[in-house]
């Protein structure tokens, strides 16, 4: 009995000790015993692994850019922000540039768009030259992305895939501890909207068939628009079925677990021209951001209002309005730190923190920022063990 007890708090140690390695450091103890590897698989460690990297990690910020050339090549290029005062403006950006299988895609990517990031998964979505959208889950730490099958489709008589509005959704279920895509399709006024749900355990789509809410009168309005959070996807659309009228715009809710959908109204702003509008998270929030900016002065405003509790549009709060500041092309999101990433255009474009304190703004130096930068959010990126199982795998 005593020997099992040692026995069980060596494993147990021994575990603690591997869970705080980073992820190439667990990937190449692989190899130093079968039961290791078998540890380094199971759900429980990894979930584990990745809960510890979030408490001490600063995380990433992956930004998002095309080759010039129109080719397939994804151009993804992590950014690290100071960890500290000491550490001055200057950072280092890792390209992750990455081909995919051409035997598994048959056609080339057009806009592509990373729907969210989950758990060190980046869903990556894309228009093909085809006119299908089709997804990709990809891990980088691991090196590994997996192609997700195209759902069995149903259009309705004499519509064309291009006269519908699409959006998806990628989230993860915390009851099931799985990951979800979703996909809505809508034909217009005249036909119902289609709700398609992929489940990466088994890895296959299926129809949802009562979204509960009329989905109809609801009309896409940008991909960017978006942001997944605890276990819900909320996606900012617009009612008038044009996009032109911006006081008609709602938020769209989908609950990965009960996969229910609601409308939430958006705060009460005062609507000015030149009006840009994006979704953000501060503080393990949902919050929201208001941006304009003076084309005759290129001056820029924003106001952040904060959503207190999640899914209750009566706790929206002002929580602050920054500038005016110049130069501005568009905010991209939080630090972890609380600090404002946004989008600088001088000379050159690159990127600024903005500390809500002091209200000051750091100019971030890049060493070979790409010349075909191009993007609307920073995405906050801790790496992971996650793998994928099934087909259209690809170790690379």
């Amino acid at each position: 009995m005593e020997r099992l007890r040692a026995s069980n708090l060596a494993v147990e140690l021994l575990e603690n000790i591997l869970v705080r390695l980073p992820v190439k450091s667990v990937i190449r103890f692989k190899c130093v015993e079968k039961s290791w590897s078998s540890l380094f698989e199971n759900p429980s460690f990894i979930a584990k692994h990745h809960r510890h990297s979030c408490s001490i990690t600063n995380p990433s910020y992956l930004i998002m850019s095309q080759d010039d050339s129109g080719g397939d090549i994804i151009i993804m290029s992590l950014l690290h922000p100071p960890h500290n005062d000491i550490d001055d403006t200057q950072v280092h950006i890792v390209d992750m540039n990455i081909r995919f299988d051409t035997n598994l895609i048959s056609m080339r990517f057009l806009r592509p768009n990373i729907c969210a990031c989950i758990n060190g998964i980046f869903c990556i979505g894309g228009s093909f030259s085809g006119g299908f959208d089709g997804f990709f889950l990809w891990n980088p730490a691991i090196r590994q992305y997996k192609v997700v099958p195209y759902p069995t489709l149903h259009y309705p008589p004499a519509l064309h895939f291009f006269n519908t509005d699409h959006n998806f959704a990628f989230g993860y279920d915390y009851n099931s501890n799985d990951y979800k895509l979703v996909r809505i399709v809508n034909y217009g006024r005249d036909y119902n909207t289609f709700v398609h749900v992929y489940t990466l355990s088994t890895d296959s789509w299926r129809q949802k068939i009562n979204t509960a809410i009329d989905l109809s009168n609801i009309a896409f309005l940008s991909t960017f628009d978006e942001k997944y959070l605890n276990g819900v996807y909320y996606i900012l659309k617009d009612t008038d079925k044009h996009g032109r009228v911006f006081n008609c715009a709602v938020i769209l809710s989908f609950h990965m677990t009960n996969e229910v959908f609601r409308i939430l109204s958006l705060p009460e702003f005062r609507s000015v021209p030149h009006q840009i509008k994006t979704f953000a998270v501060f503080n393990e929030c949902l919050a929201f951001i208001f941006y304009n900016k003076r084309r005759t002065t290129m001056e820029a405003n924003l106001e952040i209002w904060v959503m207190r509790e999640s899914g209750v549009q009566e706790s929206w709060t002002k929580q602050l309005v920054v500038g005016p500041l110049l130069g501005i092309r568009n905010p991209l999101g939080f630090a972890k730190n609380g600090e404002l990433l946004l989008l600088v255009c001088d000379d050159d474009q690159t990127i600024a923190l903005y500390n809500i304190g002091s209200q000051e703004i750091k100019i971030l130096q890049f060493r070979d920022f790409p010349n075909a930068f191009n993007t609307s959010e920073a995405i906050s990126y801790v790496e992971s063990l996650v793998s994928f199982k099934g087909d259209n795998v690809v170790q690379y």
